[in-house]
């Protein structure tokens, strides 16, 4: 769908509310973990990776969900889609294998290459691109900074 020039389209307040809401853990997860005690840290780190896998994973069944709505729904989307949960999964089981600093650059990157597909070729509300925008924002800022944290342990 496309917004005419200079008609934008409100996301609705529940979107909002609950859309603002689901970085909350990633804030709290991130600060502990790059402010807190040093016996909550490692708990902190947990947390961050765990709630990044489940919202990669949640903005995958979303993207799948409005795939199945159409009366074709395309292979390459839906299979697509099932990666990026994957790929959370895969890296949040990496810390049998990686430093935090790799698992933490792994789920920034998953989260912008999802993000990319999303609003470049999306379907839905015409309000869903500039709402994923401002999640993936709110999870970037919050790797990034207990990946610079990571970084220096």
């Amino acid at each position: 769908m496309n917004e005419s020039a200079g008609v934008r389209t409100p996301a609705p307040p529940a979107v909002w509310v609950f859309g603002l809401s689901t970085l909350i853990p990633f804030f709290i997860a991130s600060m502990l973990f790059c402010y807190g005690p040093a016996p909550i840290r490692k708990s902190a780190l947990l947390g961050l990776l765990a709630y990044s896998a489940a919202m990669v994973s949640y903005f995958g069944g979303v993207r799948s969900g409005l795939e199945i709505e159409n009366p074709s729904p395309r292979w390459s989307v839906l299979g697509v889609s099932l990666l990026f949960p994957l790929a959370g999964f895969g890296l949040l089981l990496g810390e049998l294998k990686f430093e935090p600093a790799w698992q933490l650059s792994g789920f920034l990157l998953v989260f912008l290459l999802q993000w990319v597909w999303d609003v470049t070729d999306h379907d839905g509300p015409t309000w869903r691109p500039r709402m994923r925008t401002l999640l993936t924002a709110g999870a970037a800022i919050s790797l990034a900074f207990s990946l610079e944290q990571a970084l220096h342990m």
